[in-house]
């Protein structure tokens, strides 16, 4: 599709945190809905110059005639009161032509400093800047005479320019506009007043706009009906479309992470989306009845009046918001030309916008708009739809968030795996723990045997993690046993598959959860092999221990929980709850706020981690009864 803003070439892709606000109804029952967006002063400054004309190295020439011209350069523009201060450097060059030359005298040289004054334009689709003053000045600063020629060429010539300085919104406010109109509720009609520039000042961070459009209430005021379970066409229908947003955030969030320098926003980036997958794959499951009386809605279960999907588009793009601000467009050059970010994140917050109005208000999340909202930043390049889901692992998303990540060289590493070909080549016939596990399913007659085989296991797939790269802290390499031991024990009580010995299956949980290390293939697509996490034991438990590192390193260690009380203790039982419930809950083990079950879980792991780094075997009958 051609892209719809570029025409625009003025980027406003720097806005930074802005609150939404939600008015009440007023006369009519239309509500007001206002979003703010902030311009920064260096995509301000860009207008400036594409109105004076500047070159790439901000030079530009503007002629009266064959004898009369401006020369520019320099442009400086700064906030520092409720006006631009703009101020460029001058030469002018008057005179008059006579015996076939222009004679006149010595050009002048110096600065002028303007003050342009933002205003709406009527239709609400734009902001001009009219100016309300200039002043030529020595280049120093200081003031000096100036003859009357070159004043009146410089203000001729430069004032009509600077009245030329304009922010076009107007294409980007269509697509936000048919952006709400498919998030609004089937019973309500269109947009009542569609979204226009309701105002405009100038701050210190730069030139703030003020969004604002109306939604019809008339028909919310007897509440929202009352809504009965999911049916199961429904549950199908909203798996769909859980998919769908799946692939809108892996894209957006891919998009705008790669270009991305620094590491921190990519890692936070990501935790949004592995979070959003954890709900996602959690929605349609969790026992709301356990979650109400735990207090624990971690999951997003449907509650009266709500979606999944919707619960979770919001709480993503609320985390979401925050590292869009920081992203730097030094570091996102395809999208400084146009609008495309700056109207992609108005639209997300517009949308937030609805749904503060109150849950009977009923914010639709559909394919559709989640498709309109992706060509506000992709434009052309935008899917014709996020599904279905590719399975496959994406080398580039693993080296976008660091999974592929090398270490230093390691002698021991490249000893071991010599020793490891001379094994193998004069022992061919030797099994290994991996090939002996393949469809194995613990029964107690042979538990001790099952139970060494998974110990040699882990020990061998910890090992070659240490010697091959690992991040692992050099200070904490001797927790990485009990640590991985421990997870395997609590997530699946070392199994990958159940079942009969004849017909043995793969470990599942309700959530999709795989294997020996419970790993959910919902959540880590795209990163892993599901059929190899599935079907591999041995692949199972090394993608397990990437993830435990991954969240040891990358979110435990970086987010210092090892500086609260506690110590090293910490960055474990931390690493644990990220890896069973998701980056956002990282710090749930210390929260005087966690619910009940989930603190259970952290206490029990903990428990396991303990006996196993004492140097002995977990409680078997905890998993294994007799008879099993």
């Amino acid at each position: 599709m051609p892209n719809m803003f570029a025409r625009n070439r003025m980027s406003m892709a720097g806005a930074g945190l802005l609150a939404l606000l939600a008015m009440p109804p007023v006369a009519g029952h239309a509500a007001l809905v206002e979003v703010p967006l902030v311009v920064e002063t260096r995509f301000v400054q860009r207008a400036v110059a594409a109105a004076l004309e500047l070159d790439a190295d901000g030079r530009g020439q503007i002629r009266a005639d064959a004898c009369n011209r401006v020369e520019l350069g320099d442009l400086l523009v700064r906030t520092p009161d409720d006006a631009l201060a703009v101020s460029l450097a001058v030469r002018a060059v008057t005179g008059v032509q006579a015996f076939g030359s222009c004679r006149g005298p010595a050009p002048w040289q110096g600065r002028m400093n303007l003050q342009l004054a933002p205003e709406v334009e009527p239709d609400g689709l734009a902001v001009r800047f009219a100016p309300l003053g200039a002043e030529l000045v020595r280049p120093d600063g200081s003031p000096g005479l100036l003859s009357g020629s070159s004043r009146m060429l410089a203000e001729s010539l430069i004032l009509p320019r600077m009245r030329q300085v304009r922010l076009d919104l107007a294409e980007p406010l269509l697509a936000i506009n048919a952006l709400l109109e498919s998030a609004l509720p089937e019973r309500t009609p269109a947009l009542h007043e569609p979204a226009r520039i309701r105002t405009v000042e100038v701050l210190d961070a730069g030139v703030a706009l003020r969004l604002g459009f109306r939604v019809d209430t008339a028909q919310l005021a007897a509440g929202p009906p009352a809504e009965p379970p999911l049916a199961p066409e429904e549950q199908l229908r909203w798996q769909r479309l859980e998919d769908e947003l799946d692939g809108f955030l892996t894209t957006i969030i891919a998009t705008l992470g790669a270009p991305a320098a620094d590491p921190d926003l990519r890692l936070e980036m990501l935790a949004v989306l592995l979070d959003a997958r954890h709900a996602i794959a959690e929605a349609l499951v969790e026992d709301l009845d356990a979650a109400e009386e735990s207090g624990d809605f971690h999951g997003l279960a449907a509650e009266p009046g709500t979606d999944p999907v919707r619960r979770v588009f919001i709480e993503s793009w609320d985390r979401l918001r925050p590292w869009l601000a920081r992203l730097e467009l030094a570091d996102a050059p395809a999208l400084e030309r146009d609008l495309r970010l700056a109207a992609f994140i108005a639209g997300g917050d517009a949308l937030r916008a609805l749904d503060a109005l109150g849950p009977e208000f009923d914010l639709q999340i559909s394919r559709d708009g989640l498709r309109r909202l992706a060509r506000m930043l992709l434009a052309e390049d935008a899917p014709e739809r996020f599904t279905p889901l590719p399975l496959g692992v994406d080398p580039g998303l693993r080296a976008l968030f660091g999974i592929d990540r090398p270490g230093p060289a390691d002698s021991r590493g490249l000893l071991l795996a010599l020793l490891d070909s001379l094994v193998s080549a004069a022992s061919a016939q030797a099994e290994s723990p991996a090939d002996a596990l393949r469809g194995m399913v613990p029964r107690l007659a042979i538990l001790d045997d099952y139970l060494q085989l998974v110990a040699n296991l882990l020990e061998q797939q910890t090992g070659e993690h240490l010697s091959g790269g690992s991040r692992f802290p050099k200070r904490l390499k001797g927790r990485l046993d009990p640590l991985v031991w421990a997870t395997a024990w609590k997530e699946s009580c070392w199994r990958q598959f159940t079942g009969s010995p004849a017909n043995p299956r793969v470990l599942t949980s309700p959530v999709g959860a795989l294997g020996m290390m419970q790993i959910n293939g919902r959540v880590w697509r795209g990163l892993y092999d599901l059929e190899r996490l599935a079907e591999e034991v041995d692949y199972n438990v090394t993608a397990g221990t990437e993830i435990l590192e991954h969240y040891l390193v990358d979110y435990a260690i970086r987010r210092g929980e090892h500086d609260h009380p506690g110590g090293d203790d910490n960055l474990i039982r931390a690493t644990y709850a990220a890896y069973n419930g998701g980056p956002s809950h990282l710090a749930r083990y210390r929260r005087d706020d966690t619910p009940g079950r989930l603190r259970a879980i952290d206490n029990e792991f903990w428990r396991h981690y303990q006996t196993i780094k004492a140097d002995q075997w977990p409680d078997v009958s905890s998993c294994y009864a007799v008879g099993e």
